[in-house]
């Protein structure tokens, strides 16, 4: 028999269940996240062990995650009421979304990546089916438009191509043995004149543009006593030398096979990037030493929510800032704190005009991809709205978005199910699309226009 609650029922019975939870004693509650913990170090125990494991275990991990069965269960522990947030955010969106998606220009790489919808998949799915179109394309068409993002120095290309505003580089190299003849020419100008040249200031940023900044610490800060004492510097060419030998990997997630025979593709190449200058602000963890940095989702054209990194919070187009607390019922129930007391810390970014700036270069750069999605990484400045910089894009990102995630995914999928967009004839790899035509090269001229 099915048995269907009306909303008054529904909301009675999430009040009792989160009545019965909050009653419950010390040892109710002890018993039972000692058995979570167990379970946990078990698993994790597990695939520490065994051979080969670690990277499938937490790619197994991912996917449990995102299932719409454990999303679920958490309505059951008290995570209606954010739910129901989530949803109407969505329909206040769903509108300009989809004037957004009939704007669009889409890429043909793109829409090649979600082939044959069945109009149910969830966020992770249209990763993976991305990950998997996009492997598919390699092995048969040879496509590799991919690397507008999975290689950083194609990355920045495309950025300059389309006159998007970044952190400008001091160079970009394709053999290591050139980056270190040019690291030895910064030595001698500090040794002689006590700066170097053009215009560049410490510390600066060495990156792997093959390997990913997070898991595979292919980033590195350069300072001025990594050139001027010797063994500093023999532990910054060591550095170098690994990362030059070292392979990408994306283990950790559920398309992990797929993103494998993308990323054994990529050719080790390095580039020196300048610092973004500060004054910073202080809603990250390490308060005012490091730039503030958002992650915004953007959807067919459409900026839909920028998380503000280690913050733990969500901004939405509505203004309202959803700060994820780190108790256990916040976690378990996905229920965020939305006041605006609580949430004092990062009022400046829209007090300021940070976030409409951040949402505006975001769409920008989606558009120039000619992409259904993409999130776009953007640093900001405060007390200068007009500082906004992008750091890097994602096109497989691995978050789970909370409540937002499967309305997200029904924005991203129903663009391709009902075919709104228009499909643009172009031939062109995605990272070489741009009004300014050029190439890449070695050394600090990286940019040759043609």
């Amino acid at each position: 028999m099915h048995i269907c609650l009306t909303p008054q029922g529904r909301t009675k019975y999430f009040k009792s269940l989160r009545l019965y939870l909050a009653t419950r004693s010390v040892r109710w509650w002890t018993i039972r996240i000692s058995l979570l913990l167990i379970a946990y170090l078990g698993m994790s125990f597990t695939a520490s062990t065994v051979a080969n494991a670690p990277s499938n275990f937490s790619a197994w991990l991912a996917k449990i995650k995102h299932t719409p069965e454990l999303q679920t269960a958490r309505l059951f522990l008290g995570g209606y009421g954010s739910y129901k947030a989530a949803q109407r955010y969505y329909e206040s969106q769903k509108p300009m979304i989809e004037e957004a998606m009939q704007n669009t220009m889409l890429h043909p790489f793109w829409a090649r990546t979600q082939e044959r919808l069945s109009g149910r998949e969830t966020w992770q799915d249209m990763v993976v089916g991305r990950m998997a179109g996009m492997v598919k394309q390699l092995n048969t068409l040879g496509r590799d438009d991919f690397k507008v993002e999975k290689d950083k120095c194609e990355m920045y290309g495309f950025l300059q191509r389309n006159e998007l505003p970044f952190v400008p580089l001091v160079g970009m190299w394709s053999e290591k043995d050139q980056l270190l003849e040019f690291l030895d020419k910064l030595r001698s100008e500090i040794a002689s004149k006590g700066t170097i040249s053009g215009g560049h200031s410490f510390p600066l940023w060495l990156k792997s543009c093959h390997l990913t900044q997070g898991d595979d610490a292919g980033r590195r800060m350069i300072k001025v006593s990594d050139l001027t004492d010797e063994g500093a510097f023999v532990a910054l060419t060591d550095w170098i030398s690994r990362k030059a030998e070292q392979r990408p990997n994306d283990d950790a997630r559920a398309w992990s096979k797929d993103a494998k025979k993308i990323l054994d593709t990529l050719k080790p190449r390095f580039l020196i990037q300048g610092s973004y200058d500060p004054p910073y602000g202080d809603s990250v963890g390490f308060p005012k030493k490091a730039p503030v940095e958002l992650k915004i989702e953007v959807l067919w054209g459409r900026a839909y929510l920028a998380n503000i990194c280690d913050y733990e919070a969500y901004a939405l187009r509505d203004g309202t800032v959803e700060r994820w607390d780190t108790s256990l019922f916040s976690k378990i129930a996905h229920a965020p704190v939305t006041s605006k007391e609580a949430n004092k810390q990062v009022e400046w970014l829209q007090s300021e005009g940070h976030l409409e700036k951040a949402f505006e270069l975001a769409e920008k750069v989606c558009q120039a991809m000619m992409a259904d999605q993409v999130r776009v990484d953007i640093f900001v400045r405060p007390g200068d709205p007009n500082a906004v910089l992008v750091n890097e894009i994602s096109i497989s990102p691995g978050a789970l978005y909370k409540w937002h995630a499967q309305f997200m995914a029904a924005a991203w999928r129903g663009g391709h199910v009902e075919h709104r967009y228009r499909l643009s004839s172009t031939s062109s790899k995605v990272y070489e699309e741009g009004p300014i035509k050029g190439h890449l090269q070695n050394g600090e001229k990286w940019f040759e226009k043609e």
